[in-house]
């Protein structure tokens, strides 16, 4: 069931339910909080909430993003991701700030960027597989070989 709310502050919240599954392009304005399926690229000037039974598989952008769920994807957020303990993400991710709790999955690379700065000036980091941080993986430390005398 889709639903949509007004909070006490005057906000919009639009709730995807879990028997819900959309399929194509969604652009929103409100923000979104997706207990179903969704098979389209999402657009929103507002926050999204991915639930623990939301599955995303589309590329995503938003204000900002936390995922309980399971999003297949690349997200580019225009203030924070969040992957939640219980969150599974496997795509890029592009924020200023980018939070991965203990216990999320995450593969993919991470770009983090200050707003005053574009994007491709800033460093990127590259992580796969499961971390319990937002910092990329150590490099390997170099390997010394010997010579025979």
């Amino acid at each position: 069931m889709a639903e949509n709310k007004k909070d006490a502050g005057g906000t919009h919240t639009t709730s995807i339910g879990p028997s819900i599954v959309i399929k194509g392009k969604l652009k929103s304005d409100e923000d979104l909080i997706v207990k179903g399926r969704i098979d389209a690229e999402i657009t929103s000037s507002k926050a999204l909430l991915i639930e623990n039974t939301g599955v995303i598989k589309a590329n995503v952008k938003v204000k900002s993003v936390r995922i309980s769920g399971v999003v297949v994807g690349n997200i580019s957020a225009g203030e924070k991701v969040e992957i939640a303990p219980d969150g599974r993400v496997v795509g890029d991710l592009t924020a200023p700030r980018i939070v991965i709790n203990d216990g999320a999955a995450f593969r993919g690379r991470i770009d983090m960027f200050d707003e005053g700065k574009t994007a491709s000036a800033a460093p990127s980091a590259q992580s796969q597989g499961k971390t319990n941080s937002g910092a990329a993986a150590e490099p390997a430390p170099p390997t010394t070989t010997r010579s025979p005398l």
